[in-house]
């Protein structure tokens, strides 16, 4: 029994020191690469990963200022359309979401989608054309909405009822 012990312990020594071995060869290989590439600067691995998010919304405003232009060239009744706008609407979006990611910032940007909801409003806020007026529906309609689904819940309570009655015949 002693033997088989020390038989285990010395594998489990010897996979450890392994995979320790394993490890640091792996890592070894990484840094090589790293070293071999030119590495960057600090200010530059701070620059990639912190947000500048004043840029962010000048770049975005000058994206919005095109598509604001391209749609002032329109006459304002055709802004609803959105098959006439599509194409302008597609490059505003393109442009703001791929700066928002170039700047090293995250897409959604709450800035950013606080500017997109002031373009839609300014350009937008008038193509609901009417009011939408809610309705019950007809009385036969809302009798039937209303009946179905009690009289399925009294249906499938009998059904659970006269199954656990007669548990002994179908068991």
């Amino acid at each position: 029994m002693e033997k088989d012990a020390l038989l285990l312990v010395q594998l489990l020594a010897l996979a450890v020191w392994g995979n320790s071995l394993l490890i640091s060869s792996l890592s070894a290989k990484n840094n090589t690469n790293l070293h071999n590439q030119s590495e960057p600067n600090q200010t530059e691995r701070e620059a990639k990963q912190i947000c500048n998010e004043t840029l962010m919304l000048e770049i975005v405003h000058w994206c919005g200022y095109d598509f604001a232009s391209q749609l002032n060239t329109m006459n304002s009744s055709d802004w609803c359309n959105f098959t006439l706008i599509a194409g302008y609407y597609s490059t505003f979006s393109y442009c703001a979401e791929s700066v928002v990611e170039g700047i090293s910032c995250f897409w959604p940007n709450p800035q950013v989608e606080n500017y997109l909801i002031n373009i839609h409003k300014h350009f937008f806020s008038n193509c609901t054309l009417e009011m939408l007026m809610f309705q019950d529906p007809p009385d036969k309609i809302l009798i039937a909405l209303i009946t179905v689904p009690i009289l399925l819940t009294i249906i499938m309570i009998a059904i659970v009822v006269w199954c656990s009655k007669r548990n002994d015949v179908l068991m």
